[in-house]
């Protein structure tokens, strides 16, 4: 036989198996949610957020339960990334090794207190505690979850790439920008969406802002009572937040047009406002206390002293629905400078002139919060405290509609010094009876 022959007869019984032996090829929809999840897990973040996730609805709930379970572990990576960095910098043997052991801690400080605020900002919807009547919503910032990823990993294999000469790194600053756009692009539009159904969605929202505050927050009471009378159990809480040289003030503009004023809209300005304030506040708090280290370690080294933070002053201003709002902080060195170097040269001269000196001028700012609420709406801070039966019940009651009373009582004496109104207040209350769904 001759050899094209035997070519042929080959590949004619190639064609045949090929034929008898079909190939199956498998798409993502066809895939177990099992093995897809483990599938997606050699992704990058981003590519499940922007691609993966927009394929199908089960590729969509797969990509949602990675995505928020990742966000919600970042919590307890940051704390053990921060524990590790502590650590190794009290058992460096070098002194310049310690020093930039100690300062990557520092900025990874920053990166902590901006995820704070982004879990208090989305957890109550890519997490809520009992089954809602909106869908789970999808943290899908992606890309946040990915620079977080290599923050971590730097900060325990090269930590001195987290720290400039000037600085923190510019990964620690564009971190932060990143966080501060997805937070207002979220509540802007995600969180507006279901806020319009039912203005007590959010729940207690500003408190899980407040409790990011690395200081001034104080319990006054918390109580749980049972329900009675075919009512859910309620969570009675009393917190004092005080913010030193802070100012939050807010007073009606007369003559304006109110015909754009909308509850979701108020909800959302008074939220953005408490939450800028805050990581003004923390800021300033954290400048002082890296500095404040710095000195103590600059002191046993024997080296020069470093130099002091600079004056800084944050302020913000906005309008809606005929409220002017100012809010601001300012650091110590700032408030030396304007508020109490002035106070001084008055309280100079009323002794001249045998006057009674006036008063040191003090520009804290006191939140006072009333709050009564049912457990599904209750602030993150009391989640641990707050039993599963207290969720489980609330569940298995008929028509069971959750309750909320919050009041903030605002305090700000640095609007007396202003010529402004020095106290308002906010409410937020569910409505009595709710229309049949």
């Amino acid at each position: 036989m001759s050899r094209p022959q035997k070519q042929r007869r080959v590949s004619l019984r190639h064609s045949q198996t090929a034929k008898e032996k079909p190939c199956f090829s498998h798409d993502l929809d066809s895939l177990p949610p099992e093995v897809l999840e483990i599938v997606l897990h050699f992704l990058p973040y981003r590519d499940i957020a922007g691609c993966v996730r927009l394929v199908s609805k089960r590729c969509s709930s797969v990509a949602t339960t990675l995505l928020n379970s990742g966000f919600l572990s970042a919590g307890s990576r940051l704390r053990s990334a921060l524990h590790h960095l502590e650590s190794v910098s009290v058992t460096a043997e070098a002194q310049q090794e310690a020093a930039t052991r100690a300062k990557a801690r520092d900025y990874l400080e920053l990166v902590k207190a901006q995820y704070d605020l982004l879990r208090a900002c989305v957890w109550r919807y890519t997490h809520p505690p009992r089954h809602q009547k909106f869908a789970r919503l999808c943290f899908y910032g992606g890309q946040i979850l990915d620079e977080l990823d290599d923050l971590l990993k730097l900060a325990r294999t090269r930590p001195e790439l987290l720290l400039n000469k000037d600085g923190p790194a510019h990964c620690i600053t564009g971190f932060g920008i990143m966080c501060k756009r997805f937070m207002n692009y979220f509540e802007k539009v995600s969180e507006r969406k279901i806020n319009s159904r039912n203005s007590c969605v959010s729940g207690c929202k500003p408190v899980d802002v407040l409790d990011c505050l690395l200081d001034g927050r104080e319990v006054l009471h918390f109580r749980m009572t049972r329900g009675r009378r075919g009512r859910g159990n309620m969570v009675s809480m009393r917190l004092r937040y005080v913010m030193e040289r802070s100012w939050f003030t807010c007073f009606n503009v007369p003559g304006t047009d109110c015909e754009e004023d909308s509850w979701r809209d108020r909800q959302r300005f008074m939220y953005l406002r408490l939450r800028r304030l805050v990581g003004s506040v923390n800021e300033h708090r954290l400048e002082r206390l890296h500095y404040e280290r710095e000195l103590k370690m600059q002191m046993s080294s024997q080296h020069p002293a470093p130099k002091p933070p600079p004056c800084s002053t944050y302020s913000g201003y906005g309008e809606y629905g005929g409220r002017f709002f100012y809010y601001g902080n300012m650091n110590e060195y700032a408030y030396d400078s304007k508020v109490i170097d002035t106070w001084r040269r008055y309280s100079v001269h009323d002794r001249i002139r045998k006057k009674i000196p006036r008063k040191k001028p003090c520009y804290d700012l006191v939140i006072n919060v009333e709050l009564r609420c049912s457990p599904e709406l209750a602030p993150l801070a009391v989640r641990s405290l707050l039993k599963c039966d207290d969720f489980e019940n609330t569940t298995s009651a008929n028509n069971h509609r959750p309750e909320i009373y919050l009041r903030l009582n605002i305090s700000c004496a640095a609007s007396t010094c202003n010529k402004l109104p020095n106290h308002f207040v906010w409410k937020l209350r569910s409505p009595r009876y709710h229309k049949s769904d």
